[in-house]
């Protein structure tokens, strides 16, 4: 905070702590930046963010390279780049806002159609049928697919 005090930046940014509340984190969010200096498995935090239709900026490894397509439904920088997160974090904040809408939109469609609870189940169970020449997905999870992370899914 005292940084951010020294640049100036205390009506910008807001170190809000422990959160309880995603969700309103989240709707409250101008933006979501997740600059993770390691590759992450999966992008927990990246995929809430894009549920809520909220432009997100991640760093180009792990997970984040099938949860963002860039350009699309979130922005990406390279590993350690500072000058590309700094670039990016302001091409972000200067951009009109039906476009950083346009994408929160695809973004919140690719969650709808890839990260729910039964989107995911079948996903895993059409690779056990690849592995045992099985046909287990199509036995049918036919549970409501339109409420992403229902169910204790991934934001559970």
């Amino acid at each position: 905070m005292t940084y951010a005090r020294t640049l100036g930046l205390t009506e910008q940014v807001r170190f809000a702590g422990h959160c309880q509340d995603m969700p309103a984190a989240m709707a409250l969010a101008t933006l979501v930046v997740i600059p993770s200096l390691r590759p992450e498995p999966f992008g927990r935090v990246v995929v809430e963010a894009q549920a809520m239709c909220r432009p997100v900026i991640v760093t180009a490894h792990g997970a984040a390279l099938e949860t963002v397509q860039h350009g699309m439904t979130g922005l990406s920088v390279p590993p350690g780049d500072v000058q590309a997160l700094a670039e990016t974090l302001a091409a972000v904040l200067h951009a009109p806002q039906e476009g950083l809408y346009a994408m929160g939109e695809a973004a919140r469609a690719t969650v709808l159609a890839r990260y729910t609870t039964h989107a995911m189940q079948q996903a895993t169970l059409s690779v056990y049928d690849e592995l045992l020449g099985t046909h287990l997905h199509e036995a049918g999870l036919h549970k409501n697919e339109a409420a992403p992370f229902q169910d204790q899914t991934i934001a559970g």
